[in-house]
Order: structure tokens, then sequence, then C-alpha cells
């Protein structure tokens, strides 16, 4: 009987989608935890994506991963999405119905934020708190024992997002047109943004940026030369990454905070912090972070992601099917992140 269930887990299939402001990863693997393909895409965050484009690029990120894994319809058992702004009772409605059109009626179709993904890639699916700075920028918690989920933040380029690479990338290119009017002081980013950008003036700048069919990303893009422009010792470009990091220890220490509350019983004084999105891969903006004043006093323990985020959704995938994560499941996935032999 063990035999029997070990070969149909083998040949069932799932998929978990992470999908953000910049790019969506969709990955695939059998009831056992091998990972067998991954692929990429365009930005699915239907936040800021026209709708036909967040459905385009969702279709085709699947049949990519169905036909490069040599998959058939009839094993796909489950597809799990976290995406930006899915947390929106409107938006998952929208997303579950054409979901439901495009794949076979037994696979089980979940949807939640991206945030969810990220942070049970980080503590497989244990407590924890996950902050994801990106395109974007958002807190959340979550507490198993009593299924207590806690958001912070996460509320769009236009009315939130502090933090995040297009909050830094914005507040740099403000700088920089500031120093061009004479309005502010000297900054390094402005040669450095006209070299990277091939534009011989501030004044091209306007039109190169909105000119872009992604605004958001572009200037998204910008955080990782601001980054490296304060790190160098550009006043202003330091000043720009201070703000960024005392709003992301704020969202991830409010989330604590209200954690406690929600849950008084429940022990929240070391919780994992795990730490998703393109600005945690620079060494010295993590180092900045980890010696926020904030951070410090709050007890987090921070940590990298170790999987990715379509990992995260992935082995959700396998959950929602009741599919125990045994350290094999584990330690099959970690072995695709690392290259070794899933």
């Amino acid at each position: 009987m063990e035999e029997q269930a070990s070969e149909e887990l083998r040949n069932q299939r799932y998929i978990g989608i992470d999908g953000g402001g910049t790019k969506t990863a969709c990955m695939i693997g059998d009831g056992c935890g091998r990972i067998l393909t991954a692929c990429y895409g365009e930005s699915s965050s239907i936040k800021s994506r026209p709708w036909d484009e967040v459905k385009r690029v969702l279709k085709e990120l699947i049949e990519q991963a169905m036909e490069l894994s040599q998959s058939e319809e009839s094993q796909l058992a489950g597809v799990f999405l976290g995406l930006a702004g899915a947390d929106r009772p409107e938006e998952r409605k929208r997303l579950y119905s054409f979901m439901r059109e495009l794949l076979a009626d037994q696979v089980a179709i979940t949807i939640h934020n991206d945030a969810i993904t990220a942070l049970a890639a980080g503590t497989w699916g244990e407590a924890g708190i996950v902050l994801i700075s990106g395109t974007g920028s958002i807190a959340y918690g979550y507490l198993p024992e009593t299924d207590t989920y806690v958001r912070v933040g996460g509320w769009g380029y236009l009315l939130g997002d502090e933090g995040s690479g297009y909050d830094i990338g914005r507040q740099a290119l403000i700088a920089v047109m500031k120093e061009h009017d004479g309005r502010g002081r000297r900054t390094q980013l402005t040669e450095r943004l006209l070299d990277y950008w091939s534009l011989p003036d501030p004044n091209q700048i306007i039109s190169y940026v909105y000119s872009q069919s992604n605004v958001r990303t572009v200037i998204a893009d910008v955080a990782k030369w601001t980054l490296m422009t304060a790190e160098q010792g550009d006043e202003i470009a330091e000043k720009i990454v201070q703000a960024a990091i005392a709003d992301l220890a704020e969202l991830a220490v409010t989330v604590k905070q209200r954690l406690a509350v929600l849950q008084p019983a429940a022990d929240v004084s070391h919780l994992p912090l795990v730490l998703s999105g393109g600005l945690f891969s620079n060494d010295w903006f993590m180092e900045r972070l980890s010696a926020d004043k904030a951070i410090a006093a709050s007890g987090l323990s921070l940590r990298r992601l170790s999987i990715p985020p379509a990992a995260g959704c992935y082995m959700l995938a396998l959950k929602q099917a009741g599919i125990q994560i045994t350290d094999t499941i584990k330690q099959h996935i970690a072995d695709w992140e690392t290259g070794g032999e899933a």
C-alpha cells in the first residue's frame, strides 16, 4: 500500500506561482517534494498591471511549466498562487474565476498574497514574520497555533510601499531633479543615473521615465544604484536609504506588536524575521537594517530566504493537498535550490 501511495504521489503534479511587481516565478514538482522545473515571466501584480496582461503571464507560465516538465494535464492536482495584491476579496475572486476556467476540474486552486508564500519559504510554514522589500513593500506575521495573520503595509505605490525599491528609486530621482533645479545639494546619483541610462543631461530623465511601458519597475531599478552610491558615502543617497530602513523596521515591529495584542498568550519575543525581495540581496543594506535600533530592540531574529518564494508556493500547494512536509520533502526542495539532485 505504501509503495502504491508513493507511486501515486510521484505521478501527481503541483505548481507554485510567486508574482511580484517585477517578475513572476513558476515552479512545478511532484507530490514527494521533487521539483521538476522552474520558469519565469513578467510581473503579474494585479495592483499595477492590466488584467489581460496578468492573465496572459499566468497562462503562459503554467503552460510552459507543464511542457518543460513533460507533464500531462491529468497529472496536475494543485496550484498555489502567491500574488501581490491578491489578498483583497474582489481580486481573489476574479483570479479564482480565471484559474477555474483555465484548469481542469480536478485541480485544487489556492490564492494568497505573495507575502504569505515568502513567509512559508522562510519558516517552512512555522510562526514568523516576513518583511518584503522589492518593487513594493509589506510585512506579514503568522502564528500557526491560532491561525493568526497580521498584515502591515503593502498599500501600493500611491498609498504606501514605504522602504520599497520604488520608494527609494523615486526619492533618488527627486534628489537628482532638485540638484538640477538648484533646489537640492549635489549628489553622485546624478552622474551614476545619467551613465546608466546613457542620457546627456537631467532634462532627458522625464522623457525617458515616462516613456517606459512599466514605469514602476524602471523607477524601482534605481534603488540598486542608490544603495551603491550610499555605500560609497554620498550624503543624499545615505539619507534616502536610512529613511527606507526606518520605514521597513517600523513595518516589522508593528506586526510583532499587533501579534502580541491579538494573542497575548503566545511567545512572540524571538520570532524569525524573514527578509525577502531584491533589496535584501545587498549585504550592506542588510547590515544597516540589522543595526537599526528598533530592530535590535525588538528581539526579532533576521534571516534571508534559503529557498525562493516560488518554492514556498509549491510547498503550500502540497500542504493544501494534505501532504505532510517531512524532512525528506524539505531536503528535496533545498537540493533543487542548491543545484543538487532532488
